[in-house]
C-alpha cells in the first residue's frame, strides 16, 4: 500500500512538472483520457455518445469537460455528479513584442500580471517561457504548445547593498523590478527574438519548416522551471510550482480514468481563468458547463423536463485550495476552522457565499468522508481578513445544482513554489474516487 501511495505522489509531481501553463495542463490530462479509451468530442460537431462511453471536449486549448455515462437506461440515470477544478495559476504573461533592449547589454522580456502573486517569490528562481502559439495551416489557424528550455529566463534580486530597505517591506514595481532577463546582447550579430526562438522549436517539433513570420499570435508566460520535490525530514511535505489548482486537477484526472459509477454521469470539470475571473468562454462564469451537461442530454435522448430532474438531483464538488494555518503567522487563521498540512481535505465555507457549502452539500460531504474514513477540516476566513472566492458558485450561477467547496490545505499560496502534505493528496483521490464511484 505505502508503494502504491509513493506512486500516485510520483505520477502527481509529474503532472505539475509537465503542465507549465494551462494549455500544457490539458494536454497532459487529454493524454490520460485518451490512454484510458476516451474518446475526443468536438464543439464544432454533432455527437454521438453511447452508454457506458467515456468522452471528453476541449474548448480554446485550456479548458476541458470529460465524462463517463453510466451503463443503464436514460430514464434510470440519477443525474450529474462533478468535479470541477481550474487549469491556470498566476503567473507572468507575455506582453506583444516582447523583446526590451536594456543598457544595450540586455535583451529581458516585457511581462505583465495574469492573477494575484507573490512577487518576491519569482525573483532569483529558474523560470522559462512557456505557452501557445497560433499558426495559419490549410486555410485554417492552429495552435502548438511550446516551450523553452528550462533556466532561460531569471528576475534578478537587487543586491542589498544598493536597497537597504529590502527587508523591511519594499515595495516591488511590476514594470521595473520584475522584468525577466533573457540573455546578453552580442557585439557580432543581434540578439534571437521570441519569436525566432519559437519558429525553430516548431520547426523540430513538426517537421515542417516555420520562420518567425508564420507565427501569427501567441499566449506565452514565464513559468517556474524547478521541479516538483519532496521535502521535510521525513518528507511529509511536496514543494511545487503550481500545486494551486493542478493538485486538486490530478485528483480529479486520476478519478475519472479509474472510477465508473453505474447510475451518475460523471464529469470532470477543469476551467481556465479561474485566476483572473472566470470571465472568458473557457472560464467558470461562461456556458462550457451548460453547453456540455445540454450536448449530453440531448444527444441521448433525454427531455428537457427529465433533464431538469437531473439537475436537482446533481451534486458538483469544486475543488481549490486551502489556507493551511502557518506556523509562523497562525494569528491569521480563524481561531477554530484552522486546517493543518496532512490532517485531511478540506471542507471550505463562506458567510458572505463566496463558497458554494452550505448546510445541506456540507452534510453530503462529511457524510462521504465519515463512511469512508477520509479526513477532513474545515476552513472560514479570519473575520478581519477579506479572503479570496472561487469557481463553484460561478459555475452554479449557470447549471444550478448543490455543490461544495472543498480544497487542499497548503502553505505560500500563489507563491511561485507553494507547500502541500503528502498524506493530503492521498485523501483527495480516496475522496474524488468514492465520489465518481456511488
Amino acid at each position: 500500500m505505502e508503494q502504491n501511495k509513493n506512486k500516485n505522489i510520483e505520477k502527481m509531481m509529474e503532472f505539475l512538472d509537465q503542465s507549465l501553463t494551462c494549455y500544457h495542463a490539458v494536454r497532459e490530462i487529454e493524454k490520460e483520457l485518451i490512454a484510458a479509451q476516451f474518446t475526443k468530442l468536438h464543439e464544432t460537431q454533432l455527437w454521438n455518445i453511447e452508454r457506458n462511453g467515456a468522452y471528453f471536449v476541449i474548448r480554446n486549448d485550456a479548458s476541458i469537460m470529460a465524462f463517463r455515462i453510466p451503463d443503464c437506461p436514460v430514464e434510470q440515470i440519477k443525474g450529474f455528479h462533478i468535479y470541477a477544478a481550474h487549469s491556470d495559476s498566476p503567473a507572468f504573461k507575455l506582453k506583444e513584442n516582447p523583446e526590451m533592449t536594456k543598457e544595450k547589454v540586455y535583451t529581458s522580456v516585457n511581462i505583465e500580471k495574469y492573477g494575484q502573486m507573490i512577487l518576491s517569490s519569482w525573483m532569483d528562481r529558474p523560470l522559462t517561457i512557456a505557452g501557445r502559439v497560433c499558426v495559419a495551416q490549410k486555410e485554417e489557424i492552429v495552435s502548438h504548445l511550446v516551450k523553452l528550455e528550462d533556466n532561460s529566463c531569471v528576475i534578478p534580486n537587487l543586491a542589498i547593498h544598493m536597497n537597504r530597505d529590502i527587508n523591511n517591506g519594499t515595495a516591488l514595481s511590476v514594470q521595473t523590478d520584475m522584468i525577466p532577463l533573457l540573455m546578453m546582447e552580442s557585439d557580432t550579430k543581434k540578439a534571437e527574438t521570441i519569436n525566432e526562438m519559437l519558429a525553430k522549436i516548431l520547426t523540430k517539433q513538426t517537421g515542417d519548416t516555420y520562420l518567425p513570420e508564420n507565427i501569427l499570435s501567441s499566449d506565452l508566460f514565464v513559468e517556474n522551471s524547478e521541479k516538483a520535490v519532496l521535502a521535510g525530514v521525513n518528507k511529509e511535505f511536496v514543494m511545487s510550482a503550481r500545486y494551486d489548482d493542478l493538485a486538486c486537477v490530478y485528483a480529479g484526472m486520476r478519478a475519472m480514468v479509474d472510477t465508473i459509477s453505474n447510475q451518475y454521469i460523471t464529469v470532470l470539470a477543469i476551467f481556465d481563468s479561474e485566476e483572473v475571473g472566470s470571465c472568458t468562454r473557457q472560464g467558470a462564469d461562461s456556458t462550457l458547463l451548460k453547453d456540455t451537461l445540454e450536448n449530453i442530454a440531448d444527444t441521448l435522448g433525454c427531455s428537457r423536463a427529465l433533464y431538469r430532474v437531473w439537475k436537482a438531483g446533481s451534486f458538483m464538488v469544486s475543488a481549490d485550495n486551502a489556507h493551511a494555518c502557518h506556523p509562523n503567522q497562525a494569528g491569521k487563521a480563524d481561531p477554530i476552522n484552522r486546517p493543518y498540512l496532512n490532517k485531511g481535505i478540506v471542507l471550505k465555507y463562506h458567510g458572505g457565499q463566496r463558497y458554494a457549502t452550505d448546510a445541506m452539500s456540507a452534510a453530503f460531504v462529511k457524510e462521504l468522508c465519515q463512511k469512508n474514513d477520509i479526513p477532513y477540516q474545515t476552513y472560514t476566513n479570519h473575520s478581519d481578513t477579506p479572503g479570496g472566492s472561487t469557481l463553484g458558485n460561478l459555475v452554479m450561477a449557470q447549471v444550478s445544482m448543490a455543490a461544495a467547496d472543498i480544497g487542499l490545505p497548503q502553505l505560500a499560496m500563489h507563491s511561485a513554489y507553494e507547500m502541500a502534505g503528502v498524506k493530503d493528496v492521498e485523501y483527495l483521490l480516496t475522496f474524488t474516487k468514492t465520489f465518481f464511484a456511488i
